[in-house]
């Protein structure tokens, strides 16, 4: 289905002078919906940059997981890197991947809230017992508990992380940090 730029833009401003957006969202965010929207790649249309959709997308394709497991997961095991990471890496890995600390933790959140209002769901879906575990992601056990809340076991962590290595490392990451966020991960060196 092919829509116009015309009808798009109108859409656009449409929604982005409506009171919604009182409570926080951008139009970023709508932009990012509504490209997401035009193609069929759910899992892209809740990420907040383009480099983090094409994440989202490799984890969904090769993986073959639902967009709210590719958001959730790959929320989960940045929480972890980020409680983890000394503040300069973690730093230099948001830096290389612009919107990746807004998949992190409690961030990803919104990206599952937007993507669960995509797919018709309402307040009432998985996402909402997510909220505590997401943004709490101290060590593997708890790292093991929201993979289980997302409906995957903890093996998918280690189908998870060389996907999410290689897509760092493509966009610049450090191979120093990427080697300490496969020991995070238990992903080897």
């Amino acid at each position: 289905m092919k829509i116009s730029r015309g009808f798009a833009l109108s859409c656009l401003l449409t929604v982005a002078a409506s009171p919604v957006f009182a409570a926080g969202f951008s139009l970023g965010d709508v932009a990012n919906a509504v490209s997401g929207a035009q193609g069929t790649n759910k899992a892209a249309a809740a990420a907040p940059t383009s480099e983090t959709a094409g994440l989202l997308g490799a984890l969904t394709k090769q993986l073959n997981i639902t967009p709210e497991q590719a958001v959730g997961g790959t929320g989960a095991m940045l929480g972890l890197a980020k409680n983890q990471l000394g503040g300069s890496d973690y730093s230099q890995l948001s830096k290389s991947v612009p919107g990746l600390d807004k998949l992190s933790g409690n961030n990803a959140l919104g990206s599952l809230g937007a993507l669960s209002g995509m797919l018709g769901q309402t307040g009432g879906s998985k996402t909402s017992g997510l909220d505590g575990l997401l943004g709490n992601v101290k060590d593997t056990n708890d790292l093991n508990t929201a993979f289980s809340a997302l409906g995957m076991d903890s093996g998918m962590i280690g189908q998870f992380a060389p996907v999410i290595l290689q897509y760092l490392g493509g966009q610049g990451a450090s191979t120093s940090v990427l080697g300490k966020l496969a020991g995070i991960w238990g992903a080897g060196s």
